[in-house]
């Protein structure tokens, strides 16, 4: 089978910034937007660029995320002319080192490409919230005869040592690549998305990972330059790396408000609802006296108390009395009657019993005493299946692990911000 282009997604990331809610899951396998997964955006847009074979590289946990991708039905992936594979690592020592790298896990699957045999490989990220027609990109990447394309974007110059960045010349050819640096070389953002030519991309991984080069950011990239013609392609639309919890906070804060640019609706974004039998869920209810305002309810949500400026999974219980305020709550979460929920993130299955009081919606300042940065943004989290137990006070940028049984709910009676029960 041949295909013109294919995709590969890398979508093996641990996600540590991303703490309590990336432990025992893939980054990319992370609930987004109430009914969504972080990998979700990605897909779409390889559907709507009409990609039609897709490579998804795994690693770090990825059940979760392999139920979820199914046979790749839920985005069109299926059938005679078109194909979902996941691609788990081939070589490796320990569990969490089997990919040395982003060039070495496409290195790694070297004989997908070679079965397809595609005149272009388009590289993405999985764990990217955003929406794009790679279509264009592609054409101009063909029209230019380029050996690689770069997707850029520029950011805030405070911003920029978190990303690799570029400089071009008038006609867009990249002249100089620098990845990750504290140098003020320039706001031009790397977006983690790459097409190449298919015999340059052979080429360069041969010639980088049997060397111990095996990054793309890193090695191959810097590498090109001066042999290799590489173009930038510029987007201006949303983009949101959402790799830790303050940036993951926001941006579901972001699809609340359709002018951040983060528009679920009008993106019309797919999602695989088998998992938790979603799909037959009841629409959303709303008892008599309950209030919504400027929230996301998902489908199987009750709501008793009032829900402020919120994102809520399928399957959410809010009880009668209790307010949520400026948080997201994963799958099937309960709010006990008379609680108050403020500013927090609630992975699945976790219980907040009555009159509790969990987050500050006016904090700010401080950071966690053990992860300071992963948490200092206000934000207290909490992991999947722990209960809260009744009547228990619990400041902000608190860190509570994941399934804490009832033998351990006298921890939680209080704890102040920036404490951490594990």
């Amino acid at each position: 089978m041949k295909a013109d282009v294919v995709a590969l997604v890398l979508a093996g990331g641990r996600g540590s910034r991303l703490n309590l809610i990336a432990a025992k899951r893939a980054k990319p396998a992370v609930p987004f937007g109430g009914m969504y997964r972080i990998i979700d955006f990605t897909l779409t847009n390889v559907m709507t660029s009409n990609i039609r074979h897709v490579g998804v590289l795994t690693q770090y946990r990825p059940t979760s995320l392999m139920d979820h991708l199914g046979d790749g039905d839920a985005w069109d992936l299926t059938g005679l002319r078109a194909s979902l594979q996941v691609l788990p690592p081939s070589l490796g020592q320990a569990q969490s080192d089997w990919y040395r790298g982003t060039a070495d896990a496409v290195f790694q699957n070297l004989r997908f490409l070679r079965n397809l045999q595609p005149r272009d490989v388009v590289i993405l990220s999985g764990d990217h919230i955003y929406s794009m027609d790679f279509r264009p990109m592609i054409a101009r990447h063909r029209e230019t005869g380029a050996d690689l394309t770069i997707a850029s974007m520029e950011v805030p110059w405070e911003e920029a040592y978190r990303f690799g960045v570029m400089n071009t010349d008038d006609d867009g050819n990249v002249v100089k690549f620098v990845e990750k640096s504290t140098e003020r070389v320039s706001n031009l953002a790397n977006m983690g998305i790459y097409v190449f030519r298919h015999e340059a991309l052979l080429e360069e991984l041969q010639r980088n990972c049997p060397s111990g080069l095996f990054d793309f950011g890193a090695n191959v990239i810097p590498g090109m330059l001066g042999r290799r013609r590489i173009i930038e392609h510029r987007f201006s639309g949303y983009w949101r790396d959402v790799g830790t919890l303050g940036s993951y906070w926001s941006a579901n804060m972001d699809a609340l408000d359709c002018s951040t640019g983060l528009d679920l609706a009008a993106w019309r974004v797919r999602t695989n609802l088998d998992g938790r039998n979603q799909i037959y869920q009841a629409p959303a209810g709303l008892a008599v006296g309950a209030r919504v305002s400027n929230s996301l309810v998902s489908r199987g949500c009750r709501i008793e108390g009032e829900v402020i400026g919120s994102v809520l999974s399928p399957g959410v219980r809010v009880g009668r009395g209790a307010r949520v305020v400026d948080s997201v709550l994963m799958h099937d979460t309960v709010i006990g009657p008379g609680a108050t929920v403020e500013r927090v993130i609630l992975d699945k299955d976790v219980s907040v019993g009555a009159n509790v009081r969990l987050g500050r919606a006016d904090a700010r300042g401080g950071c966690n005493g053990e992860f300071p940065t992963h948490l200092s943004d206000g934000i207290t989290v909490v992991g999947k299946g722990t209960s809260i137990p009744a009547g228990a006070v619990i400041g902000a940028n608190v860190l509570i692990g994941t399934e804490i049984a009832s033998e351990r709910l006298h921890e939680l009676v209080c704890v102040p911000d920036g404490g951490n029960v594990s």
